[in-house]
Protein backbone atom coordinates (compact mmCIF):
# COMPACT_ATOMS: atom_id res chain seq x y z
CA UNK A 1 0.00 0.00 0.00
CA UNK A 2 2.74 2.12 0.81
CA UNK A 3 5.71 2.81 -2.53
CA UNK A 4 7.89 5.65 -3.46
CA UNK A 5 7.41 7.32 -6.66
CA UNK A 6 10.32 5.93 -9.06
CA UNK A 7 13.55 8.09 -8.83
CA UNK A 8 12.78 9.37 -5.30
CA UNK A 9 14.97 9.80 -2.69
CA UNK A 10 14.43 7.95 0.46
CA UNK A 11 15.35 10.95 3.23
CA UNK A 12 15.29 9.10 6.81
CA UNK A 13 11.77 8.39 8.55
CA UNK A 14 10.03 10.45 6.46
CA UNK A 15 9.85 8.85 3.28
CA UNK A 16 8.00 5.26 3.21
CA UNK A 17 8.59 2.51 1.26
CA UNK A 18 8.00 -0.88 0.83
CA UNK A 19 11.55 -1.88 1.96
CA UNK A 20 10.90 0.33 5.60
CA UNK A 21 12.88 3.24 4.49
CA UNK A 22 16.30 3.68 4.45
CA UNK A 23 19.25 5.91 6.40
CA UNK A 24 21.85 8.12 4.14
CA UNK A 25 19.64 9.16 1.48
CA UNK A 26 20.52 12.60 -0.38
CA UNK A 27 17.58 14.77 0.25
CA UNK A 28 14.96 15.61 -2.35
CA UNK A 29 12.77 18.42 -2.10
CA UNK A 30 10.07 20.07 -4.53
CA UNK A 31 8.68 23.29 -3.83
CA UNK A 32 5.00 23.14 -3.73
CA UNK A 33 1.99 25.47 -3.49
CA UNK A 34 -0.93 24.65 -1.09
CA UNK A 35 -4.41 26.19 -1.79
CA UNK A 36 -7.57 26.06 0.17
CA UNK A 37 -11.23 25.22 -1.24
CA UNK A 38 -14.70 23.92 -1.01
CA UNK A 39 -18.18 23.04 -2.82
CA UNK A 40 -20.80 23.87 -1.71
CA UNK A 41 -21.86 24.97 1.91
CA UNK A 42 -25.48 25.39 3.00
CA UNK A 43 -24.48 27.86 4.84
CA UNK A 44 -23.20 31.73 3.83
CA UNK A 45 -20.54 31.70 6.21
CA UNK A 46 -18.22 29.76 8.38
CA UNK A 47 -15.40 31.47 10.11
CA UNK A 48 -12.49 29.36 10.85
CA UNK A 49 -8.86 29.72 12.04
CA UNK A 50 -6.09 27.33 10.62
CA UNK A 51 -2.73 27.47 13.13
CA UNK A 52 -0.96 24.17 11.30
CA UNK A 53 -1.58 22.19 8.00
CA UNK A 54 1.32 19.11 8.26
CA UNK A 55 1.82 16.12 6.16
CA UNK A 56 2.55 13.17 7.75
CA UNK A 57 4.29 10.21 7.05
CA UNK A 58 3.00 7.55 10.07
CA UNK A 59 -0.64 6.45 10.95
CA UNK A 60 -0.58 8.77 14.13
CA UNK A 61 1.22 11.78 12.40
CA UNK A 62 4.15 12.06 14.85
CA UNK A 63 6.55 12.54 11.82
CA UNK A 64 5.12 15.53 10.21
CA UNK A 65 6.23 17.85 7.30
CA UNK A 66 4.98 21.41 8.45
CA UNK A 67 3.52 23.30 5.47
CA UNK A 68 1.88 26.06 6.92
CA UNK A 69 1.67 27.36 10.76
CA UNK A 70 0.48 30.56 11.85
CA UNK A 71 0.73 31.08 15.92
CA UNK A 72 -2.48 33.67 16.46
CA UNK A 73 -4.38 31.50 13.76
CA UNK A 74 -5.13 32.38 10.16
CA UNK A 75 -8.89 33.38 9.70
CA UNK A 76 -10.25 31.66 7.04
CA UNK A 77 -14.29 31.78 5.73
CA UNK A 78 -14.58 28.50 3.88
CA UNK A 79 -18.20 29.12 2.83
CA UNK A 80 -16.43 31.48 0.42
CA UNK A 81 -14.12 29.38 -1.66
CA UNK A 82 -16.72 27.83 -3.79
CA UNK A 83 -15.62 27.52 -7.11
CA UNK A 84 -11.91 29.71 -5.62
CA UNK A 85 -8.59 28.47 -4.57
CA UNK A 86 -6.87 30.56 -1.93
CA UNK A 87 -3.62 30.21 -2.49
CA UNK A 88 -2.15 29.92 1.42
CA UNK A 89 1.67 29.25 0.98
CA UNK A 90 4.69 27.71 -0.80
CA UNK A 91 6.43 24.60 1.18
CA UNK A 92 9.58 22.49 0.36
CA UNK A 93 8.35 19.11 0.67
CA UNK A 94 10.84 15.84 0.80
CA UNK A 95 9.71 13.57 -2.25
CA UNK A 96 7.97 10.44 -0.75
CA UNK A 97 4.73 8.81 0.17
CA UNK A 98 2.51 10.41 3.09
CA UNK A 99 -0.45 8.71 4.41
CA UNK A 100 -1.80 11.50 6.48
CA UNK A 101 -2.90 15.37 5.48
CA UNK A 102 -3.52 17.12 9.17
CA UNK A 103 -5.00 20.38 9.50
CA UNK A 104 -5.00 21.75 13.25
CA UNK A 105 -7.48 24.38 13.53
CA UNK A 106 -9.63 26.21 16.36
CA UNK A 107 -11.60 24.19 18.45
CA UNK A 108 -13.98 26.90 18.21
CA UNK A 109 -15.70 28.43 14.81
CA UNK A 110 -18.26 30.86 14.17
CA UNK A 111 -20.86 29.77 12.05
CA UNK A 112 -23.98 31.92 10.11
CA UNK A 113 -27.32 30.56 9.31
CA UNK A 114 -29.87 31.46 6.48
CA UNK A 115 -31.30 34.90 8.57
CA UNK A 116 -27.73 35.94 8.81
CA UNK A 117 -27.49 35.10 12.53
CA UNK A 118 -23.75 34.08 13.62
CA UNK A 119 -23.73 31.38 15.94
CA UNK A 120 -21.13 29.93 18.25
CA UNK A 121 -19.75 26.25 17.43
CA UNK A 122 -17.40 23.92 18.34
CA UNK A 123 -15.58 20.96 16.35
CA UNK A 124 -16.28 17.74 18.13
CA UNK A 125 -14.11 14.49 18.26
CA UNK A 126 -14.40 11.88 15.42
CA UNK A 127 -13.64 8.56 14.63
CA UNK A 128 -12.68 7.41 10.80
CA UNK A 129 -16.20 6.21 9.94
CA UNK A 130 -16.39 3.37 6.38
CA UNK A 131 -15.92 5.64 3.12
CA UNK A 132 -15.39 8.83 5.31
CA UNK A 133 -11.56 8.94 5.86
CA UNK A 134 -11.20 11.74 8.48
CA UNK A 135 -10.77 11.80 11.79
CA UNK A 136 -11.05 15.10 14.43
CA UNK A 137 -8.68 14.88 17.72
CA UNK A 138 -9.21 17.67 19.90
CA UNK A 139 -8.01 19.30 23.07
CA UNK A 140 -8.86 22.06 25.06
CA UNK A 141 -8.31 24.72 22.52
CA UNK A 142 -7.92 22.78 18.54
CA UNK A 143 -8.60 20.27 16.69
CA UNK A 144 -6.85 18.03 14.64
CA UNK A 145 -8.46 17.03 11.30
CA UNK A 146 -7.11 14.77 9.13
CA UNK A 147 -7.40 12.75 6.14
CA UNK A 148 -6.35 9.02 6.28
CA UNK A 149 -5.29 7.98 2.47
CA UNK A 150 -2.11 8.29 0.49
CA UNK A 151 -1.75 12.40 -0.33
CA UNK A 152 0.68 12.76 -3.95
CA UNK A 153 1.14 16.58 -3.68
CA UNK A 154 3.59 15.61 -6.54
CA UNK A 155 1.11 14.35 -8.99
CA UNK A 156 0.14 18.04 -10.15
CA UNK A 157 2.83 19.99 -8.72
CA UNK A 158 0.37 21.53 -6.44
CA UNK A 159 -1.70 20.26 -3.06
CA UNK A 160 -5.19 21.36 -2.84
CA UNK A 161 -7.24 20.75 0.41
CA UNK A 162 -10.98 20.79 -0.18
CA UNK A 163 -13.09 21.07 3.45
CA UNK A 164 -15.72 19.61 1.20
CA UNK A 165 -18.45 21.90 3.63
CA UNK A 166 -21.87 20.68 1.84
CA UNK A 167 -20.83 17.12 3.96
CA UNK A 168 -19.82 18.97 7.32
CA UNK A 169 -23.08 17.97 9.55
CA UNK A 170 -23.96 20.50 12.64
CA UNK A 171 -26.46 20.16 15.25
CA UNK A 172 -27.62 23.08 15.63
CA UNK A 173 -29.95 22.11 19.03
CA UNK A 174 -26.84 22.76 21.21
CA UNK A 175 -25.18 25.95 22.37
CA UNK A 176 -22.85 26.38 21.51
CA UNK A 177 -23.48 23.99 17.80
CA UNK A 178 -21.62 21.23 17.45
CA UNK A 179 -19.80 20.06 14.03
CA UNK A 180 -19.96 16.64 14.60
CA UNK A 181 -19.18 15.50 10.92
CA UNK A 182 -16.23 16.57 9.22
CA UNK A 183 -15.05 15.51 5.43
CA UNK A 184 -11.51 16.96 4.29
CA UNK A 185 -9.31 15.73 1.04
CA UNK A 186 -7.03 16.54 -1.20
CA UNK A 187 -8.02 17.25 -4.75
CA UNK A 188 -7.04 15.58 -7.79
CA UNK A 189 -5.71 17.89 -10.86
CA UNK A 190 -9.33 16.79 -12.45
CA UNK A 191 -10.76 18.25 -9.46
CA UNK A 192 -9.06 21.50 -9.58
CA UNK A 193 -10.02 22.49 -13.23
CA UNK A 194 -11.86 25.80 -13.47
CA UNK A 195 -11.41 27.46 -10.18
CA UNK A 196 -10.56 31.12 -10.11
CA UNK A 197 -7.67 31.47 -7.73
CA UNK A 198 -7.10 34.10 -5.40
CA UNK A 199 -5.00 35.48 -2.48
CA UNK A 200 -5.44 37.65 0.51
CA UNK A 201 -3.56 40.60 0.73
CA UNK A 202 -2.82 43.16 3.25
CA UNK A 203 -2.56 46.71 1.16
CA UNK A 204 0.86 48.84 1.36
CA UNK A 205 0.90 51.40 -1.10
CA UNK A 206 -1.43 52.80 -3.87
CA UNK A 207 -0.79 54.68 -7.16
CA UNK A 208 -3.27 56.02 -9.11
CA UNK A 209 -0.62 56.72 -11.95
CA UNK A 210 0.08 53.23 -12.72
CA UNK A 211 -3.62 51.76 -11.84
CA UNK A 212 -2.09 49.33 -9.25
CA UNK A 213 -1.51 48.97 -5.76
CA UNK A 214 1.09 46.78 -3.53
CA UNK A 215 0.01 43.72 -0.74
CA UNK A 216 1.78 41.57 1.18
CA UNK A 217 1.09 37.99 2.04
CA UNK A 218 3.39 35.74 3.60
CA UNK A 219 6.33 37.79 3.38
CA UNK A 220 5.79 38.42 -0.53
CA UNK A 221 5.21 41.95 -1.91
CA UNK A 222 2.69 41.71 -4.81
CA UNK A 223 1.49 44.28 -7.35
CA UNK A 224 -1.73 44.51 -8.62
CA UNK A 225 -3.06 45.99 -11.83
CA UNK A 226 -6.47 46.97 -11.91
CA UNK A 227 -8.25 47.00 -15.79
CA UNK A 228 -10.78 48.14 -17.27
CA UNK A 229 -13.28 45.17 -16.31
CA UNK A 230 -11.81 44.94 -12.60
CA UNK A 231 -14.84 44.59 -10.37
CA UNK A 232 -14.36 46.39 -6.90
CA UNK A 233 -16.13 46.01 -3.95
CA UNK A 234 -15.18 47.99 -0.53
CA UNK A 235 -17.06 47.66 2.50
CA UNK A 236 -19.88 46.18 1.00
CA UNK A 237 -20.08 49.00 -1.63
CA UNK A 238 -19.70 48.44 -5.46
CA UNK A 239 -17.62 51.07 -7.12
CA UNK A 240 -16.27 51.13 -11.06
CA UNK A 241 -13.04 50.33 -11.34
CA UNK A 242 -11.68 53.67 -12.46
CA UNK A 243 -12.43 54.68 -8.73
CA UNK A 244 -11.27 51.20 -6.93
CA UNK A 245 -7.93 52.79 -5.97
CA UNK A 246 -9.41 55.92 -4.20
CA UNK A 247 -11.06 53.58 -1.85
CA UNK A 248 -8.03 51.56 -1.58
CA UNK A 249 -6.21 52.55 1.57
CA UNK A 250 -2.98 51.08 3.65
CA UNK A 251 -3.31 48.57 5.89
CA UNK A 252 -6.21 47.91 4.83
CA UNK A 253 -7.09 43.43 3.93
CA UNK A 254 -8.27 42.74 0.35
CA UNK A 255 -9.35 39.25 -1.41
CA UNK A 256 -7.98 39.54 -4.64
CA UNK A 257 -9.40 36.92 -7.80
CA UNK A 258 -6.96 37.38 -9.83
CA UNK A 259 -5.19 36.18 -13.70
CA UNK A 260 -2.30 34.76 -12.70
CA UNK A 261 -1.32 32.04 -9.71
CA UNK A 262 0.63 33.58 -6.76
CA UNK A 263 2.55 31.08 -6.55
CA UNK A 264 4.33 32.19 -9.54
CA UNK A 265 3.93 35.61 -10.11
CA UNK A 266 4.22 38.75 -7.99
CA UNK A 267 2.59 40.69 -10.51
CA UNK A 268 -1.21 40.48 -11.10
CA UNK A 269 -4.27 41.49 -12.58
CA UNK A 270 -7.05 41.76 -10.58
CA UNK A 271 -10.24 40.35 -11.64
CA UNK A 272 -12.10 41.11 -8.60
CA UNK A 273 -11.33 43.03 -5.47
CA UNK A 274 -13.06 42.82 -1.96
CA UNK A 275 -12.48 44.40 1.23
CA UNK A 276 -12.18 41.13 3.94
CA UNK A 277 -11.52 41.03 7.69
CA UNK A 278 -8.53 42.34 9.03
CA UNK A 279 -7.81 38.56 10.33
CA UNK A 280 -7.86 37.14 7.10
CA UNK A 281 -4.85 38.60 6.11
CA UNK A 282 -2.69 38.20 8.92
CA UNK A 283 -0.68 35.09 9.26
Amino acid sequence: MKSVWAGALVLGSLLVSCGGGGGGGVSSTSSIPVYFTDDMSVYPSILVKVYEVNLCSDNSCQQKVNLFTSQQGLQTNLAKLNGVLQYITTANIPQGTYNRLEVVMDKNLTITDSNNVAHQAVFTPMNEKPNKPNTVQCDTQRCYIRFNGIVQPFSMGKLVIDFVLKEFEVNTNTNPWQVYEVKMKPLTPQETAGKTIEIHLMVQSTSTQNNNFTGTWMGKTYTVNLTQTTACEINDVSYPASQCLNYIQPNMCVEVKVQEDPATATSLTAVKIETEDPNECIK
